[in-house]
């Protein structure tokens, strides 16, 4: 009767260790990023201004460009950590890389559990930097 609680356990735990490993697999494959940019090039700058970048710059896991998009809050006067985020959730973003990043905008992202990583320089360097690690 041990020896077949023993061998329950093991598989069990073998189970779930494959679950774990396979959900990790998945996820960092569909990870998304968007980098907020000056403009619509990938050599662009990052701009120090998530909420107000005039760009979204989309990229997927690998580190491969995606598309530019416009964003629809550069002169909005208020609400806009509202609608980056609807934005950036509409395209799958999981990740996002800036310069500086205030309370509000923060706290949405995190509510719609989009991390933020730290970078400044050019959109180029920064996901290079992130995806080839």
């Amino acid at each position: 009767m041990q020896k077949k609680k023993q061998r329950q356990t093991l598989i069990l735990t073998m189970i779930l260790f494959l679950f774990v490993i396979s959900a990790a697999s998945v996820s960092a494959q569909t990870m998304k990023f968007a980098v907020p940019s000056n403009n619509s090039k990938q050599d662009s700058l990052i701009c120090q201004e998530l909420g107000r970048a005039p760009f979204f710059l989309l990229f997927d896991h690998s580190g491969m460009f995606l598309k530019a998009i416009k964003n629809p809050a550069t002169h909005q006067p208020g609400g806009i950590s509202r609608t980056v985020v609807a934005l950036l959730v509409d395209n799958g973003i999981n990740v996002v890389i800036a310069d500086s990043i205030g309370d509000k905008m923060k706290k949405a992202l995190t509510d719609q559990n989009i991390q933020f990583i730290k970078k400044s320089g050019s959109v180029h360097d920064a996901i290079t930097a992130i995806t080839q690690k």
